[in-house]
């Protein structure tokens, strides 16, 4: 009778035990989007295209959307995925695109009316990370040995875009890229990448003639910010209480300092200026402004990370950044970049000139943690990622 207390008791301590586990496992897959439904397979023309479009009128804190046929002021774009987004087109004629995880699709959106168009039938699964730039796209996943792929792509002309069978013209680039980021016009891309002892910076053209090295460095953990007039800045990747400091790349590869030993240093340099948004991570989170290279920092009215901001592209020092409504733990930098912290976040504008911010947009009951934030050159729409599902949204910047 005692072995068989002693067992039935030992069986239920591991019964709870493993239970707890697994509540634990579940709530960390949930935090890094892991957790997600799978999506329906049912529909004959796909399961890409019906969830996406299904999700596009989600309406958010009970907005209706308007008569004229226009999206809400806040909407979800899809429910799917989304490694990689950014506006193409100009001002008078703007697209939103973006490229799907699970495949590799790419898709444009109509920011007015939300009606979407599938433009390549390429399937590159797993792209765990995309930029898009106005001449086309960059994909990166991971190869079979654990190797960073990296590839530029360019929509084919050679169909319709109608008929969705579009192929993604690929040219590699070199394997391992550490860090990378195009110009603002979308012309030209810098990448970092080395072994274990040099680092080294190369400037490229779309078209992938005349290779340019920029910089080398002996320390790793470099990223890259590409700003206005062809201004290079690197930044040390930050973690919460170390001190990061960003540089300028000048002639022959020389580091000129922009930001010195800021604990957990994160910059967003301005895309028509050379003002400056950088964020400090020490306990607390304080975003600061800077007009030019040489003026005074002043410490802004809200608690952010440069990361969730994103500059206005017209004439004036205007910028949007997502603000956590809550506050964030101490060590939020390290934990938010692993996915095991997420904040819900509304929309504040930054008035650069007047060292100022205030409430642009509160999403409601809505939690969205704001990721890879982009404006579109009329500076009407704001598109960006929720970080709890990477599902895709977009804020028109006007009621």
């Amino acid at each position: 009778m005692a072995a068989i207390v002693i067992i039935l008791g030992a069986l239920t301590f591991w019964y709870f035990f493993i239970q707890a586990k697994q509540e634990k496992v579940t709530r960390e897959d949930t935090a890094r989007g892991a957790g997600l439904a799978p999506p329906s397979l049912g529909s004959i023309v796909g399961s890409t295209y019906e969830n996406i479009i299904s999700s596009l009128s989600t309406l958010v804190g009970g907005e209706s959307g308007r008569p004229s046929g226009e999206l809400p002021r806040l909407s979800q774009v899809g429910k799917t995925p989304t490694a990689g987004l950014g506006f193409v087109g100009n001002a008078s004629s703007t697209r939103l695109r973006f490229v799907e995880r699970s495949t590799g699709y790419i898709f444009d959106v109509d920011p007015v009316t939300g009606v979407l168009e599938r433009l390549t039938n390429t399937l590159i699964p797993y792209v765990y990370e995309a930029v898009v730039a106005q001449r086309g796209v960059i994909l990166r996943g991971v190869g079979e040995t654990n190797e960073i792929l990296t590839v530029m792509g360019t929509i084919s002309a050679s169909s319709s875009a109608s008929s969705n069978t579009n192929p993604l013209l690929q040219r590699a680039l070199p394997n391992d890229i550490r860090a990378m980021a195009t110009s603002p016009a979308g012309d030209e891309i810098v990448y970092i990448n080395g072994g274990e002892r040099v680092f080294t910076g190369t400037r490229v053209t779309w078209d992938g003639a005349k290779p340019q090295q920029l910089f080398s460095s002996n320390l790793s953990g470099w990223d890259i910010r590409l700003a206005a007039k062809d201004r290079t800045v690197i930044v040390q990747k930050p973690s919460d209480g170390i001190a990061g400091s960003a540089y300028i790349v000048g002639d022959g590869g020389a580091l000129l300092p922009l930001i010195k030993d800021v604990p957990g240093l994160t910059i967003l340099p301005s895309v028509s200026s050379k003002a400056l948004l950088y964020g400090e991570s020490s306990g607390n989170l304080s975003l600061f402004v800077r007009t030019d290279d040489t003026s005074t920092s002043e410490r802004l009215p809200i608690r952010t990370i440069a990361d969730k901001c994103v500059w206005d592209r017209g004439t004036k020092p205007i910028a949007y950044c997502g603000v956590p409504q809550g506050l964030p733990p101490a060590d939020f930098l390290d934990s938010w970049n692993r996915g095991e912290t997420h904040t819900s976040d509304a929309w504040w504008k930054v008035d650069v000139g007047a060292d100022s911010a205030e409430l642009l947009f509160s999403p409601g009951s809505a939690e969205l943690d704001v990721e890879s934030p982009a404006v579109d050159d009329g500076g009407n729409y704001i598109a960006f990622i929720n970080a709890r599902d990477k599902t895709l949204w977009l804020l028109r910047i006007k009621e």
